[in-house]
């Protein structure tokens, strides 16, 4: 006997699924892809404002601290 029902068919006691669509597979991944590029992004801007002079980073407001005293700069805290 099979029954179908909301797109699931049970045959027996075996379940089959209906297959992903292939927007149910790629929008995770290109939401991963977009943090990614962010952080990637945000991370370089970061290095080329640490690599400015102390003087120009004071001028344009940039925090002068080291990286291990800002808050989850710290690799030792995630051990």
């Amino acid at each position: 006997m099979t029954l179908a029902s909301f797109g699931t068919t049970f045959t027996g006691s075996r379940t089959l699924r209906r297959p992903l669509s292939l927007a149910a597979i790629t929008t995770p991944l290109a939401s991963t892809a977009t943090q990614l590029r962010r952080w990637h992004d945000r991370r370089r801007t970061e290095r080329a404002l640490e690599g400015m002079p102390l003087d120009l980073r004071k001028d344009i407001g940039w925090p002068s601290a080291a990286p291990q005293q800002r808050p989850g700069r710290n690799l030792r805290s995630c051990a």
